[in-house]
């Protein structure tokens, strides 16, 4: 055993000069719930239903075993929600621990639980949801989110399949009239729902009628036969996430009745008389939970990653001096400001998730109320999908070389991580056209205010608050303050007054004719800043106090006053060619800012370890030898390769295509 990597470990741990624990509990979201995840961990980690027990090994797993392995954990959580029908919150919390360890099994239980639950829930009456929402919760039915299709993806303007009413039946007749019209990517489809929900373009009285969303059976309950009119498949092999069952859909005259059309915002009587949704946009609304679904996957698929690499980076020793790679500045000064990220995003998750309230009670508001809600929501969920998206594929890579060699190896695990994140950067909505639809609700949002002085009132701090601010922000063309450890103080305050001339910047131009096309790099770069900043300053208004509010462990508050700190100047750092071509930001700033944020980062190498243990992820959940919590990385290492199958021994297509080789007797000899 090598002695020195678990004392480097136990060294690195006990440098943190705050209470780990105190933020593992602050992490998870208070007490309660680190508790519940405690028990849910000792709960599965040594059931072979739910995890993998060695000598198996998941990450070699073929893809028909992944398949029928993940609906094995589906199967096991709702014998397990049954034995704990007593304790509710505690059978969840086994769910939501199972989707840390199965990104396979997060997705295709989200796909139910979220996706098919969510439109039903959204845009459905409640007659509606009353009717399907206990057979969603008991799994009598299990339910896909059909949107995309094969030509068309999550363009839905363009989308062909296509429901037409028979007024004489009181029946959709739903039809996919072209290959491309197929739907495409449907999680859960391939093998396994028995019901979708499916967005199709509507037709009336033979009027097009826009889009509407319309519960269709697929598969018998009983059976698991297809019923009569569709067709499915299996998408087959993935880069990742091999145990959810894509699928693809088409329809051929399937009758549905007039019921199944959710219809809380439109609605279609017996006679055939429509009545229009008070905006198309709500038909999309239930894009936004998924989208905001990514704040979890990217807090445990890159915190796992962020994890490894850290726990490698302190025990891996290299060098003329046989130093620790986690104290060469190239490591830490990607890795602990990816760190802060994942602080970021956590935190203001509970923000978001109190915000979504406000709209999933959509059916109590008013149409505009509604629609001003949902906009905001809109921009937020857009731009976080896409900056965490593509900050997270980064930190990923940058979690890999982190590693070397060994991250190359699959049983460390950062290779699926990677995989399975794939998706994330372009499921819910390619990126580009994402951002841009942000920028365009927040330019929207400025011309008002600037113009004619209004701005929505919503029953929460809108993301784009500093807006409120925008006249004395532009009058203010250039960041005055030439103190950096001032600015420190002011950060919120700079990157609003930034954000709000960038967005400004592009109003201009939009006014003078230019195409969005034209603008189209320019919008994303703004957009991403958005959301940058939006997760600062929520950070700022938890922890931007100088000193602990009572009550409060004052190291648990300090460290994440500290990573909040670094995260405002990662994102000054990251935008600052923006604020240069603005003129607002001259070289001087942002070499004081780079210097700062380098500075700030070294301050927090220490911090490492504690930060990541933080994030609470068992060996189990990780998978990967090389980040043993006790350090102890290479001897499991290497035992983890001689329980593969077939690593040593005489290899079994030896006398096939070897032997006939190197038998061969050489011309020299005869």
């Amino acid at each position: 055993m090598s002695l020195q990597a678990p004392k480097d470990m136990a060294a690195e741990r006990a440098a943190a000069d705050f209470n780990i624990e105190g933020l593992a509990r602050l992490w998870a979201g208070g007490d309660k719930q680190y508790e519940l995840r405690k028990r849910a961990y000792e709960i599965m980690k040594n059931d072979p239903e739910l995890i993998v027990q060695p000598p198996r090994n998941i990450l070699e797993f073929s893809r028909d075993e992944w398949r029928e392995f993940t609906m094995g954990q589906i199967y096991r959580v709702a014998q397990l929600t049954k034995e704990y029908s007593h304790d509710r919150e505690f059978a969840s919390e086994i769910d939501k621990a199972l989707n840390v360890y199965s990104k396979s099994y997060a997705m295709r239980v989200f796909v139910h639980d979220s996706l098919f639950r969510n439109v039903i829930n959204m845009l459905g009456t409640k007659e509606q949801a009353q009717k399907w929402n206990d057979d969603i919760d008991e799994r009598r039915v299990y339910g896909c989110f059909a949107m995309t299709e094969l030509g068309h993806s999550s363009a839905l303007r363009d989308i062909e399949t296509c429901a037409t009413f028979d007024v004489a039946t009181d029946e959709f007749v739903i039809e996919s009239p072209t290959v491309t019209s197929t739907k495409w990517w449907i999680g859960g489809s391939g093998q396994t729902s028995t019901h979708a929900v499916v967005i199709s373009q509507t037709v009336i009285q033979g009027e097009h009628k826009g889009h509407n969303w319309f519960i269709v059976q697929l598969r018998d309950k009983v059976t698991g036969e297809l019923m009569p009119g569709v067709r499915i498949g299996d998408i087959g092999g993935k880069v990742g996430h091999n145990g959810v069952d894509n699928g693809w859909i088409q329809f051929r005259g399937l009758r549905i009745p007039r019921e199944n059309m959710l219809q809380k915002w439109s609605r279609l009587e017996r006679d055939g008389n429509y009545t229009p949704a008070p905006s198309p946009a709500v038909m999309y609304a239930t894009l936004i939970p998924e989208r905001l679904s990514l704040i979890g996957t990217t807090t445990q698929i890159c915190g796992q990653a962020l994890t490894i690499a850290t726990r490698y980076g302190v025990v891996r020793r290299q060098g003329s001096k046989n130093e620790q790679i986690m104290d060469y500045q190239s490591h830490y000064s990607q890795l602990i400001p990816a760190i802060s990220f994942m602080y970021m995003v956590n935190s203001a998750a509970t923000t978001i998730d109190d915000q979504m309230e406000v709209l999933t009670a959509g059916g109590e508001m008013n149409p505009t109320d509604y629609l001003n809600h949902m906009g905001d929501m809109h921009a937020v969920s857009a731009c976080l999908k896409s900056m965490t998206g593509w900050y997270g594929s980064e930190i990923l890579e940058t979690c890999r070389r982190a590693c070397g060699g060994h991250a190359y190896s699959s049983y460390n695990g950062i290779g699926q991580l990677i995989a399975d994140w794939g998706v994330v950067t372009t499921g819910a909505g390619d990126n580009v056209v994402l951002l841009q639809q942000t920028s365009r609700i927040l330019v929207s949002r400025l011309d008002q205010k600037l113009q004619h002085d209004k701005y929505p009132e919503l029953k929460f701090k809108s993301s784009a608050h500093y807006i409120l601010r925008a006249k004395e922000y532009l009058a203010t063309p250039s960041w005055p303050v030439r103190d950096i450890d001032t600015a420190i103080k002011n950060l919120a305050l700079l990157e609003d007054g930034l954000n709000a001339i960038l967005l400004n910047s592009i109003r201009e131009a939009m006014a003078k004719d230019k195409t969005s096309n034209d603008l189209l790099t320019d919008s994303v770069r703004v957009a991403e800043m958005h959301c940058a900043v939006f997760l600062f300053s929520d950070a700022v208004s938890k922890y931007g106090a100088p000193h602990a509010p009572e009550g409060v462990d004052k190291s648990v508050y300090s460290i994440m006053r500290r990573l909040t700190i670094l995260w405002g100047l990662h994102t000054l750092v990251r935008y600052a060619d923006q604020g240069y071509k603005e003129g607002f930001l001259n070289p001087q700033h942002i070499k004081a800012v780079e210097e700062k944020y380098l500075e700030t980062s070294k301050s927090l190498r220490k911090q490492a370890i504690g930060l990541t243990d933080a994030f609470n992820f068992p060996d189990f959940i990780i998978k990967a030898p090389i980040a043993k919590y006790d350090g102890n990385i290479y001897e499991p290492y290497f035992e983890t390769l001689l329980q593969a199958p077939n690593s040593v021994g005489k290899t079994p297509y030896h006398a096939k295509y070897i032997k006939p080789l190197t038998e061969r007797v050489c011309p020299n000899n005869n």
